[in-house]
């Protein structure tokens, strides 16, 4: 049954997050294009509209990047808001499975294709540094300079100094920090949902109180992730001061390792907000 409810999730879902795919996807095309055009060894003129041509297609990218993450959060928050608290859950708690069932395979959806648009987000920017890449040796191999095996070589450079200034290999930071960031966004979407519900304790003005109850949220995990990253401020202002040298990774990996378990906990506390507020504090419109 979990399953078929999912399905049923992703319809709802899957044209919104397509056209935010869509969008995203023209931005970087956009951006591919203005990076080509950028050509400094031209006159002054053309050196100012290449130096244009690089500021527009950051400020584009950047854009597109924030409006279809934002976009497709708000997608998720709006469903979750519709099809649980207002006429329409009638319809949704009349179905024959259980409310936890119900709350799962929202849940499940809902991370997943929060998680889809990130995957997107992370293809267009390899493509985007791919363009960067291709056009940077192409304009170089005018000059007679071929910078594909330079750059190799810096790469390995560049791959040794982290070891050496992190304490870590860069494969195995990406590695961590992926995880981290997957737990973080699993984290938001989590938190969007709790406040959704939390926001229904309002008898008007539910989004309202929903948005009161999201940035209220919000500032408490922030002043918690504040106080977990006082220790490494504190080590970092104690190993300079004895001029020590201590990896970087090192210092912040207890801060992201608390960072981590506390999102961890807001997710498993928004999950138990979510679950008591459909099944004890049910009120529809």
């Amino acid at each position: 049954m979990l399953g078929k409810l999912m399905k049923y999730e992703w319809r709802g879902l899957r044209f919104p997050l397509l056209i935010m795919l869509g969008i995203l996807g023209i931005a970087t095309l956009l951006t591919c294009i203005l990076i080509f055009t950028i050509n400094p060894k031209y006159d002054s003129v053309a050196s100012g509209l290449s130096v244009l041509s690089l500021i527009l297609s950051i400020m584009l990218y950047y854009f597109g990047i924030i409006g279809c993450s934002v976009g497709t959060m708000l997608i998720i928050a709006i469903r979750f808001y519709k099809t649980t608290y207002t006429d329409q859950g009638y319809l949704t708690h009349t179905l024959p499975v259980e409310t936890k069932t119900l709350l799962a395979a929202k849940t499940i959806t809902s991370v997943l294709c929060y998680l889809l648009m990130l995957l997107g987000i992370a293809a267009t920017l390899l493509i985007i540094i791919g363009a960067i890449y291709t056009h940077i040796c192409n304009l170089s191999a005018y000059e007679g300079v071929y910078l594909d095996q330079q750059i190799g070589e810096l790469f390995a450079e560049l791959s040794d100094g982290f070891r050496e200034e992190y304490g870590i290999s860069f494969g195995a930071f990406v590695t961590f920090y992926t995880v981290f960031m997957i737990v973080a966004c699993i984290s938001a979407i989590m938190t969007v949902l709790g406040c959704v519900s939390l926001g229904q304790l309002y008898t008007k003005h539910r989004i309202i109180g929903a948005i009161i109850a999201y940035f209220a949220v919000i500032s408490v995990q922030q002043f918690i992730s504040y106080l977990a990253m006082l220790p490494t401020y504190s080590r970092m202002i104690r190993a300079e001061a004895m001029a020590e040298t201590i990896p970087m990774f090192e210092i912040i990996s207890p801060t992201m390792i608390i960072s981590l378990l506390w999102a961890v906990a807001v997710s498993v506390i928004m999950h138990i907000i979510n679950l008591h507020m459909m099944t004890k504090r049910l009120n529809l419109e």
